[in-house]
């Protein structure tokens, strides 16, 4: 830890200067501080994709279901139950009548009807997952071309005040944990009107401005009451929430820091209670001094390098030069940068955390304990189902990541003889592209620095290092205006097409712009499928087809690295990073 505790003096100015703007006799001290694993993009349901959006919407915000604290199975939250349907497709659920808005509204079924519908109207990364439902997606695509149809045809219904009900095309089992996922929560319509506005199209949206104090209306354990942009947000227990006696807490504040250094040090001065997020370098500094706070889990995520497979590169990676031919495009050339990274590298001398080496997309660990191969190099130890430390024995032996089997190895003679093919021998003619990545992240800069260095080594080809700010990385990506991006995905519910829906040609956080008509029937078939085994059948091969293909480039499987003190209750370490933030507690 010795390099940790030589801190330039400009630090422990910034750290001083913190304490006092956050509680050092100006304000109280939130009863738990905690700073995020980055600053907040958005906290509008219909645009936010990132984990620190989701964390804090968790606080502040519920659905009909909410997460178990213990068991992150789903329980009632909104709803105090529902009916189910002999077929399958048709859940109504009774809301319950105590719950409240934090302005005091009553929550009602109409809530939901309008959030939803705001989902389909004006579709967001995770519009999506409303496909499940009845008509969703062809009211969706009506509504965009301006000739909406009846949304009364649509499986979303108020039934009544205290009624909700759903329609779905197909039996879909993990329901409960969608609904507990804040893209299906409600909002209060009523609240959001003085920022509705009509488009040049005709059609409506409503401004940021309703998701921030003091005019956003919540129906969370927790209400928001201050957003100092970069700086911090402050929530204050709510009087109206209907459990509000279970919840622990009276005030939390999210810091808004992006320094690791200055981060770690208002951990280690007590001014924050916990460090959702620990990087590489830092945590691997902190694990070889034995820190019993140092808290880790694998993780149901993985990191990976995103490919844009349109035919032509975006003028802004090719230096306004338009019309350049993407050599992405062509599956020989990303299959040679993929077979050309040793990812053992990456795991051992970057993250160095214990995370697995990535063949595939979907972790072999996390929330759903155990991976099913569809076939692999691991056929002789393998039955029907392999464990979590099957797979990481066999992964990370010798050979573990060459030979044939599910995803792209290493193998650096096939990955030269592949561009070669594509007509770039020895990476000549090959244009420089840039690989994006988040400035903030430390350690995706090193790997970036680590694959420009090893292609050029491996493949003779040339690539720019390129950092940019957090909101631009994912503005870039959804736009497709990026060649090469470092990036990762977590599992939002414990299903496998939670990994394999994101790249359907209808989803919007395809951000590869990778479409296979073949890949969409698999996993449409896996939605209409209702035998269980048969279902994950299909996904495995949806999932096969993106780890040959490789629109993505899996890296490594992540371990979820935090800091808290003993003293600090309800943040434990879990492989989808959910925290519920009711049953938070600091006991001083």
């Amino acid at each position: 830890m010795g390099r940790l505790l030589i801190i330039p003096l400009g630090l422990l100015a910034l750290l001083g200067g913190a304490m006092i703007w956050s509680g050092g006799g100006v304000e109280q001290r939130a009863e738990f501080r905690f700073i995020n694993r980055g600053d907040i993009f958005t906290l509008d349901i219909n645009q936010m994709s990132y984990l620190q959006d989701f964390r804090l919407t968790y606080a502040i915000r519920e659905g009909l279901y909410n997460l178990d604290a213990e068991t992150y199975v789903p329980v009632p939250a909104g709803a105090s139950g529902y009916d189910l349907s002999d077929d399958k497709r048709v859940w109504t659920f009774h809301l319950r009548p105590e719950a409240k808005w934090s302005n005091g509204d009553p929550v009602r079924a109409r809530d939901y009807e309008f959030s939803w519908r705001r989902m389909l109207e004006e579709p967001g990364e995770y519009t999506y997952l409303f496909y499940y439902i009845k008509n969703a997606a062809e009211y969706e695509t009506s509504h965009t071309k301006g000739q909406p149809i009846d949304f009364g045809t649509v499986g979303i219904r108020a039934v009544d005040e205290l009624t909700f009900r759903v329609t779905l095309n197909d039996p879909v089992p993990y329901l409960l944990d969608l609904v507990a996922f804040p893209p299906f929560y409600p909002r209060n319509e009523r609240s959001m009107e003085k920022f509705k506005e009509k488009t040049p199209d005709g059609k409506y949206t409503y401004r940021n401005e309703y998701t921030r104090p003091p005019d956003v209306v919540t129906n969370g354990p927790f209400s928001l009451k201050v957003w100092d942009f970069h700086r911090r947000l402050i929530l204050q227990r709510s009087d109206q929430y209907w459990d509000r006696a279970n919840v622990k807490s009276k005030s939390i504040e999210m810091v808004a820091n992006d320094n690791v250094l200055s981060q770690f040090l208002l951990y280690e001065s007590g001014d924050v209670d916990w460090l959702a997020d620990v990087p590489g370098e830092l945590a691997a500094e902190l694990k070889e001094k034995g820190r019993k706070d140092l808290r880790t889990s694998p993780a149901f995520g993985t990191c990976f390098l995103t490919f844009l497979c349109q035919p032509t590169l975006p003028p802004s990676t090719m230096a306004g030069e338009a019309g350049v031919k993407n050599p992405l495009a062509d599956i020989r050339v990303r299959q040679a940068l993929a077979l050309a990274i040793d990812k053992r590298f990456i795991v051992n001398t970057i993250t160095r955390m214990g995370e697995l080496p990535a063949r595939t997309y979907l972790p072999p660990d996390g929330t759903l304990r155990e991976f099913t191969w569809l076939s692999g190099p691991f056929a002789s130890a393998q039955k029907e189902r392999i464990g979590a430390e099957e797979f990481r024995k066999l992964l990370m032996a010798p050979g573990g990541l060459e030979g044939d089997g599910p995803g792209v190895p290493t193998d650096f003679a096939r990955a030269k003889k592949l561009l070669a093919e594509a007509g770039y021998p020895q990476g000549r003619g090959m244009p420089v592209m840039p690989i994006l990545f988040i400035t903030s992240n430390p350690t995706r800069a090193k790997i970036a620095q680590v694959l420009k260095s090893q292609w050029k080594a491996n493949l003779g080809i040339d690539v720019n290092v390129q950092g940019v700010e957090g909101k631009i990385f994912s503005q870039r990506c959804s736009k497709k205006d990026y060649a090469i991006g470092i990036a990762a995905w977590f599992g939002d519910y414990p299903d496998a097409s939670t990994f394999t829906d994101k790249y359907k040609s209808t989803s919007l956080q395809n951000d590869c712009d990778w479409i296979r008509p073949e890949f969409d029937d698999l996993c449409a078939q896996a939605t209409r499928e209702p035998d269980a085994g048969k279902r994950l059948r299909l996904l495995e091969k949806a999932e096969n087809m993106i780890d040959s293909e490789v629109p993505i480039v899996p890296l490594y499987h992540y371990v979820n690295v935090s800091l808290s003190r003993d003293n600090v209750k309800g943040v434990k370490a879990n492989p989808r990073q959910i925290t519920i933030f009711k049953g938070v507690k600091v006991e001083r």
